[in-house]
């Protein structure tokens, strides 16, 4: 939304809880930093017929805002392709970008995949004017205040976020898990009856669980099937509105929301940040409190193990890419990776991580996510309240671990909803009130998870294949179009080369979205 106030203008991408007549008014008595503590999930653009630019980004910094500087002129905007041509650059891959999606399936810092243009960090003030440029950043973690462990605050944190956010016709995502649970049992407790929307095949369990959740609660639910021609009708704008860093085995989120139709006047609830509460990169009980005795050891095999786990291209194909390319993916360039996400951690282990997920996975993956989600609906998680993010972060190891606080808010907000299984739990039938000892161990992991992801079986499909063969030679900069053959008959034949044909799709789609 954007107002006019004399010859300045405010525009505000994402939502906060004041208007923007508002927080216009407020910028010109007060300036900049009064803005600094609105609630809510946005970047907000000021600019003046003076040429002066004022971009202020939530804490989070999950709503994506870009800028270059270029022969003294500052050119900004949400879409990286809109900025490449305002401002004339030539395109160029940032490999360390390229590398980091390559591996992470997430860029991380304030890269794009131009080296010249940058995304403006979480928690900023970015000033333009007379050719100047001024940049203010403050992490939100280190604003964070030490304070008493209280797993009902955050609960009641969450409830407040949601009272103050739901609207009349709340729409929510569902899935069978963990955050989209604690959602709708605040929903539950605060007197709403959401409409549900769940994505995937019949057999998901996703798809089996929130079926019953509905049934038991008397809700509205709905279940979308995506099919494939509907990934080819929207990768142009999906690219787009993610600037060419989403692998396209996750571009689901922009299709399913789509395609419910959600009304314009209706609230879109989704999990994102949930994760925050949960030891979302190593949820392994003793084993990662014994880690946090030594963490920068415990870090670094971590992550080389991490980035080992799951190669995008094996150690021999590396050959068939481009050198700069596959010297980030190679031995050095690796391990470089490796010390660079250790040092975001901060030297701690459980915490550095949970870091490293508040302040790299969502600004850079998530928040893609969350473009897609606002590009057809009024997207909204309660999530992002930096009350409810404030009383987490003070939460001890143990109720992260297993997802514990998840089941107290559930257990508080409605016990109901623990009759139904959680994913890869220990009760085929319900869900616990605490995660047992040992959780994380396959003899303790017997409820059988049959995932949404239709990936897979979309890279075997005959009209998938001939899009990638006939349109290979668009990324010959970056990789041997016969090395994508062999790839693709491997993946044909039974293997699983999801990882590579997504990231492949997604460079072809994005060079598709820059090339003139």
């Amino acid at each position: 939304m954007t107002i006019q106030l004399g010859d300045h203008r405010l525009t505000c991408i994402g939502y906060c809880d004041s208007s923007e007549a508002d927080l216009l008014g407020r910028f010109l008595r007060q300036g900049s930093r009064a803005l600094a503590g609105t609630e809510g999930e946005y970047t907000l653009v000021i600019e003046s017929g003076g040429g002066d630019v004022t971009v202020i980004t939530s804490p989070v910094g999950a709503t994506h805002y870009f800028y270059t500087q270029q022969q003294g002129r500052l050119f900004h905007g949400d879409r990286v392709a809109d900025i490449l041509r305002r401002s004339g650059l030539a395109w160029q891959w940032n490999w360390q970008a390229l590398g980091d999606l390559c591996q992470l399936e997430n860029l991380t810092d304030n890269q794009t995949l131009h080296p010249e243009i940058h995304r403006v960090p979480p928690g900023s003030i970015l000033h333009g004017s007379d050719g100047r440029l001024s940049l203010s950043s403050v992490a939100t973690i280190d604003r964070i205040q030490p304070g008493p462990a209280d797993p009902d605050a955050a609960v009641d944190a969450l409830n407040n976020a949601m009272a103050g956010l739901a609207g009349e016709t709340p729409y929510l995502s569902l899935s069978g898990g963990f955050d989209s649970r604690v959602i709708l049992a605040s929903m539950l407790h605060l007197g709403l009856r959401p409409h549900l929307i769940t994505t995937g095949r019949e057999e998901a369990t996703d798809v089996q669980v929130a079926r019953r959740m509905a049934q038991r609660f008397g809700l509205p639910h709905q279940l979308i099937s995506l099919d494939l021609e509907e990934f080819f009708a929207h990768a142009p704008t999906i690219s787009s509105l993610t600037n060419g860093t989403k692998p396209a085995c996750h571009w689901h989120t922009y299709l399913y929301p789509l395609k419910a139709a959600i009304p314009s006047d209706a609230t879109f609830f989704v999990g994102t940040l949930g994760e925050f509460a949960r030891s979302y990169y190593f949820d392994r009980g003793w084993l990662g409190r014994l880690a946090s005795l030594a963490p920068e050891a415990a870090l670094g095999r971590f992550w080389r193990m991490k980035l080992a786990r799951h190669p995008t291209f094996l150690a021999e194909e590396l050959g068939h890419l481009a050198p700069q390319l596959a010297a980030e993916l190679a031995g050095e360039g690796s391990e470089r990776r490796a010390d660079r996400l250790s040092g975001f951690c901060h030297g701690e282990f459980l915490d550095g991580l949970t870091r490293y997920y508040f302040e790299q996975r969502v600004p850079n993956f998530y928040a893609n996510g969350i473009a897609m989600y606002r590009a057809s609906s009024a997207w909204r998680s309660p999530f992002h309240d930096r009350r409810w993010i404030e009383t987490i972060w003070n939460l001890p190891d143990g109720w992260k671990l297993g997802s514990n606080w998840h089941r107290h808010a559930i257990a508080r907000n409605c016990p109901e909803l623990l009759a139904f299984p959680e994913e890869n739990g220990f009760d085929r039938h319900r869900m616990l009130t605490k995660a047992p000892p040992l959780y994380w161990t396959p003899p303790l992991r017997r409820a059988r998870y049959v995932s949404y992801d239709l990936s897979a079986d979309w890279y075997r499909d005959p009209r998938m294949l001939a899009f990638l063969r006939q349109h290979t030679e668009v990324i010959g900069d970056l990789v041997d179009p016969a090395l994508v053959g062999r790839i693709l008959e491997a993946h044909a034949a039974g293997g699983d080369r999801t990882r590579s044909l997504a990231f492949l799709l997604t460079l072809i789609f994005w060079k598709q979205v820059i090339t003139p």
